[in-house]
């Protein structure tokens, strides 16, 4: 529990205090069965670039209220290759390999799947998203 307690106020105090505003940072909303970065629905994240292609995110989505992790990109701003592994509300526990299709400037789409350890549900996952980006 204070895993958990810890990282929401780690992702609200991020959100609360401009953490898009810093060079190197995008935000992003995306919608689909299962986005890789929150293993959810709806939601809105933020990205930090850690350099070699890495990157730490937060999100807030349903049903899994909040999450974080690190993502791997073979192309950030074009098509390829994405790796997650992450920790949240509702999905404690979340790794997933998928496909980015950079389509237009902000316009990504995301397929492939993953694997999760949760409160409702433990097992393989497909994910397609799309994903609106800001800078």
């Amino acid at each position: 529990m204070l895993i958990i307690l810890t990282l929401l106020i780690t992702c609200v105090a991020g959100a609360a205090f401009g953490e898009t505003a810093a060079p190197g940072r995008t935000t992003s909303v995306h919608a689909g069965f299962l986005d890789p970065n929150g293993v959810d629905v709806i939601g809105y994240s933020a990205e930090r670039d850690l350099g070699n292609n890495f990157y730490h995110f937060y999100t807030f989505g349903f049903p899994s209220l909040a999450a974080t992790g690190i993502t791997y990109y073979s192309n950030y701003n074009g098509s390829g290759l994405v790796a997650t592994v992450g920790v949240g509300i509702g999905s404690v526990a979340y790794t997933s390999l998928v496909y980015q299709l950079h389509f237009a400037e902000r316009h990504v789409i995301k397929l492939g799947g993953g694997y999760t350890t949760g409160v409702a549900y433990t097992g393989l996952y497909p994910a397609l998203s799309y994903e609106l980006r800001f800078k």
